[in-house]
């Protein structure tokens, strides 16, 4: 792995959140010049943020997301900062888990406020559990005793705490964007610049530790069983995290009973357990043992594709039944929707509540696609267990 590719594994994921035109784009090329100042930038050696191209990101065949990202380290953390072209960018980029945000910065217009969109953005944010998320308040052409300002932060300060952050956790920093940006100086204490370095500092304190997935509790899906003998089973799939040897304990969880056994042998992506014929099938899962549970019902948020992202229109209505794939099989779910709602359309994402016809193994944050016909036609996130 090169020294870029490596610096880029390893930078913390993190995302602006915001309504189109409350300036994400701006505070990203902003904290780019503050960091060319005080750290170092990792991105194409080029600290010209808002004159990169949007790159044009796949998630899921025939779909994908648009945006510019910037790798930069400051303070010991590396981070690697994804700004979206549009609100459908940040829809489908939260819930499909690609890139995997751990942490948000939430932009706000002092002008005209929090709109329907930054609303919903920082609501997705909650519902995704993300641990941390900044806010910042954009105030461009107003001064600082105008009354907007005292406004706008008592409205950013209701919504935060709804959701679920605090100002000890989430402090409300105000600055301009735009005159951050144009600064011709290189005083990091400019009143410029002195709110970049302010959010800079706060994201330190505040951000998580990225993620390190060998270190997890391990997850390898059974996605085909290779070979079946009176005392064991090899098995193909592929370690979701964590890390897996031979003669390690682990279970065998979803679609019935827990299976205690071993690892025998491993080879690749091929893994050799103790078990009787017949006990294993496609869909469950190899674990650490007593780390994870399989579940039947749970909540989730699901997206559905457009018609560009999927050739077909199908909505989903209250009472359907769609297939759920995940773990590399398709399980029928019973669909339950809000109840001011009596269908989602292709575009529109909502929270639903989904019931299995088996259990499979499952926890807050694992992705799935949803199938309608043979076809699929959205993907969604668990949320939580009912």
């Amino acid at each position: 792995m090169t020294e870029k590719k490596e610096i880029r594994h390893r930078g913390l994921p993190i995302c602006t959140l915001g309504a189109d035109g409350h300036g994400k784009t701006t505070l990203t090329a902003a904290i780019a010049k503050v960091v060319a100042r005080i750290g170092a930038i990792y991105t194409n050696g080029d600290i010209d943020f808002e004159a990169q191209p949007p790159i044009s990101h796949p998630i899921r065949e025939g779909v994908g997301i648009t945006y510019r990202a910037i790798v930069y380290e400051t303070s010991g953390k590396l981070y690697t900062q994804i700004d979206c072209e549009t609100h459908l960018d940040v829809v489908k980029m939260l819930i499909s888990g690609s890139p995997s945000i751990q942490g948000a910065i939430w932009i706000v217009n002092a002008v005209e406020g929090i709109t329907p969109d930054s609303e919903a953005h920082l609501r997705l944010a909650s519902q995704m559990h993300l641990p941390t998320v900044l806010p910042f308040l954009n105030t461009g052409d107003i001064s600082k005793d105008d009354e907007l300002l005292d406004i706008c932060q008592e409205e950013m300060k209701e919504l935060l705490s709804a959701c679920g952050w605090n100002e000890d956790t989430a402090p409300i920093i105000v600055g301009d964007a735009h005159k951050a940006l144009s600064y011709r100086g290189d005083k990091v204490t400019s009143t410029q610049w002195q709110p970049i370095v302010d959010l800079i500092f706060a994201m330190n304190r505040a951000m998580p530790t990225p993620v390190d997935t060998a270190r997890l509790p391990l997850i390898m899906p059974i996605y085909e069983i290779t070979e079946e003998t009176n005392e064991s089973v090899s098995v193909r799939g592929d370690i979701v995290q964590g890390q897996l040897s031979v003669g390690q304990a682990v279970d065998i969880v979803g679609k019935g009973d827990r299976i205690k056994t071993r690892v025998l042998s491993t080879k690749e992506d091929e893994v050799c357990v103790e078990s009787e014929p017949d006990w294993l099938s496609v869909g469950q899962v190899i674990c650490t043992p007593k780390t994870i549970k399989s579940h039947s019902e749970f909540t989730a948020l699901i997206y559905l594709l457009t018609h560009e992202e999927s050739s077909t229109h199908i909505p989903l209505i209250e009472n359907d039944k769609p297939d759920i794939h995940l773990w590399s099989i398709d399980m029928p779910a019973h669909l339950k929707l809000p109840s001011e709602l009596s269908l989602i359309t292709p575009g529109t994402y909502t929270h639903v509540t989904l019931t299995l016809d088996l259990p499979l193994v499952m926890e807050v944050g694992t992705r799935f696609e949803v199938k309608k016909m043979g076809s699929r036609i959205g993907f969604g996130v668990v949320t939580g267990m009912v």
